[in-house]
């Protein structure tokens, strides 16, 4: 008798060190790919020599807003289509380039920028070209805009004759435009909208 309760003691310690095991391991396994993936961004921001990523000058937009019929009329017409944003008229780049700096704070369509605030190393924009257009004296820029909220930003400038840039509106739209149309579209039915 004294011999089977012992066996079932043994068994029974052996029970809670498996279901112990069982519970532990997986934080384990857990924290060690956590350190591992810390060493792995530490190196990473470490290994970065070019310095953060500055903002670009604060742009100004007029106080009062522009009717959906102005920014439908804006759009008409033949636009030259721009995907780098080194081709960006002059004017236009300067407002997307680092205050103090020569670096585009706009990547070009596709290539990696800061989605979210979770921001690693401080080198990559925060805003990622979709498109833009040139039309005479008229240009608009539709971009993502990442940070706390990720949204799709159509700017509008006029760029004057003497040389400069004045900004005239921005709104966000739902999402990034496939082509000028798309935007003209929700442009009259009022998709892209300014806060």
């Amino acid at each position: 008798m004294w011999r089977s309760f012992s066996g079932r003691a043994v068994e029974s310690k052996h029970r809670i060190l498996l279901v112990i095991l069982r519970k532990s391991v997986p934080i384990g396994i857990t924290l060690c790919f956590g350190l591992f993936a810390s060493g792995i961004l530490v190196s990473y921001c470490q290994k970065s020599k070019a310095p953060p990523l500055g903002e670009g000058p604060q742009i100004e937009y007029p106080s009062e807003k522009m009717t959906r019929s102005a920014i439908g009329s804006f759009l008409e017409g033949q636009f030259s289509i721009i995907k780098h944003v080194g081709s960006l008229p002059a004017p236009v780049l300067q407002v997307f380039t680092e205050e103090g700096g020569s670096r585009p704070v706009m990547a070009d369509p596709g290539k990696n920028f800061e989605a979210t605030d979770f921001v690693v190393g401080g080198t990559l924009p925060r805003k990622r070209l979709i498109f833009a257009g040139v039309s005479g004296d008229k240009c608009f820029v539709q971009y993502e805009q990442g940070g706390m909220g990720h949204f799709y930003v159509l700017a509008l400038f006029n760029l004057p004759s003497q040389g400069g840039l004045k900004p005239l509106w921005w709104g966000s739209c739902p999402r990034p435009a496939t082509n000028i149309d798309t935007l003209r579209t929700w442009v009259a039915s009022g998709s892209c909208s300014q806060p």
